[in-house]
């Protein structure tokens, strides 16, 4: 699958973000394909996560989960994929920018692939409908705290 690449805008800092999408156990509550998640490993510079999630999109119905390491730095949120018995590469990251009035401009990045029998046009396709929605979703929780 292609290298999906957005922006996502907000007046929150750059800290305040960041808190939001380190709040791995609220992804259940934010993301509707996340059902739970297991967090095995956490300190101030890494992470090791489990997702489990549930998608239903085009006619495809898949449940599965994925373990990522992440890289914690200042400014920086990476990830990549530990082990999944559908996904053969999750890597990713979130860059965060403070503007000169202390807001935030994030750049994601991400690049999955599967092992799944699902083509790859409506893999990017599910990309393509659903990133927009999800920086929306990090974007209203962490102006909403």
């Amino acid at each position: 699958m292609a290298l999906a690449k957005t922006k996502l805008e907000t007046f929150v800092s750059p800290d305040e973000l960041k808190e939001v999408l380190l709040d791995f156990e609220s992804y259940a509550e934010l993301l509707p394909e996340v059902s739970s998640v297991d967090v095995k490993e956490r300190s101030d510079d890494a992470a090791l996560v489990t997702f489990h999630v549930d998608i239903s999109f085009a006619g495809f119905d898949v449940k599965t989960e994925y373990t990522c390491r992440y890289a914690i730095s200042d400014r920086e949120i990476a990830w990549e994929l530990v082990d999944s018995p559908s996904l053969t590469k999750n890597v990713g990251k979130w860059v965060l920018e403070e503007t000169e009035d202390e807001e935030t401009v994030a750049h994601y990045e991400s690049e999955v692939e599967t092992n799944l029998p699902i083509p790859p046009e409506v893999q990017a396709l599910f990309v393509e409908e659903s990133l927009p929605k999800l920086m929306e979703r990090f974007r209203d929780k962490a102006e909403d705290l």
